[in-house]
């Protein structure tokens, strides 16, 4: 049994007054090697918050942070680097915290060039699907919670509840899961002001208790409920701490290259630029591939049919004479 816990996890107003300036780079060397960068810049505590982590975990990849002074604010900077010498890799898990991203590479060799391809795939936080009123304030830019913590509640209650019945989630459950559900919607529609969402906030639990008086349940399922609601409602609000950062990705390729969904490409370098709004749905999967033209096999192909043209035109002028 869980007491005595007050969860406010999700912010009332949706206003972040920090931003974090995240770029990433990544050179893919014809042997194999990838060479990554992983930059961000920004208030100590967006910079270091579990929204989104590099990879400093790998073997022989070092990490530094330093304090960059600008006029009167201190901005940090954390700086990440390696060789990676594997194809692909899952930097952190997609459906949980902090934001997952995955890494793949591939090489294909034909008879007169070899083709390079990467992909890095940012895995989408799924909000338009399973908060679409949040997914609209956040695309307006209107920070009104009345608006849509009322639906994030909801739907956060329903997880949490699948999550505790998880082992006998039958009919009969899902039907009792969704009036319980039903009872928290109807619930919310008589709340008028922010000092009603301020007090659901301000302790789960209570707020939990109250609610199912009419029901006929467990009197452990309140702070079981609140429990298993923390979970989803951190990775809600991780999404939403990500709402002020920018990502730039820049990646240079083995070659030209001939084809990505880059925003654009300089010579032999591919750039993105995208926030939030790009991750709100299904992944989001930046890719690119290059060409080599194997300009010695070309040769050794000219060469070859050239001899065995000039033998062939040997053969037949013997024949006539």
């Amino acid at each position: 049994m869980v007491s005595n816990i007050k969860y406010h996890v999700l912010p009332i107003i949706l206003i972040l007054s920090s931003c974090v300036e995240n770029r990433i780079f990544i050179q893919i060397h014809p042997d194999g090697q990838s060479y990554f960068r992983f930059e961000s810049r920004g208030d100590s505590t967006d910079v270091l918050d579990n929204d989104y982590l590099h990879p400093s975990y790998l073997d022989g990849w070092s990490s530094s942070v330093k304090v960059i002074k600008h006029h009167d604010d201190n901005n940090w900077n954390m700086t990440t680097e390696g060789i990676l010498l594997d194809t692909s890799i899952l930097f952190f898990h997609g459906d949980a915290l902090p934001l997952g991203y995955a890494f793949n590479r591939s090489v294909s060799k034909k008879w007169f060039s070899i083709e390079y391809t990467f992909s890095l795939t940012f895995s989408g936080r799924r909000i338009k699907e399973n908060y679409p009123k949040l997914y609209e304030a956040i695309l307006s830019e209107k920070p009104d919670s009345l608006y849509w913590l009322p639906e994030a509640l909801t739907v956060l209650m329903k997880k949490g509840l699948n999550d505790i019945y998880s082992d006998s989630l039958s009919q009969k459950q899902n039907i009792w899961n969704q009036r319980l559900v039903n009872h928290l919607q109807n619930s919310f529609a008589k709340l008028t002001s922010m000092d009603d969402l301020k007090n659901i906030q301000k302790d789960r639990e209570l707020f939990l208790t109250d609610l199912f008086k009419p029901f006929k349940i467990d009197p452990d399922l309140p702070s079981n409920l609140a429990f298993a609601m923390e979970k989803h409602e951190n990775i809600l609000k991780s999404t939403l701490d990500l709402n002020d950062d920018s990502f730039e990705l820049k990646v240079i390729m083995p070659g030209q290259p001939i084809f990505t969904n880059a925003n654009k490409v300089i010579h032999d370098t591919l750039i993105w630029n995208f926030g939030l709004d790009s991750l709100l749905s299904d992944s989001y999967i930046l890719n690119g591939r290059s060409i080599i033209y194997t300009t010695d096999r070309y040769q050794k192909t000219l060469i070859s049919v050239g001899i065995l043209f000039l033998i062939l035109m040997t053969i037949l002028i013997k024949r006539r004479y």
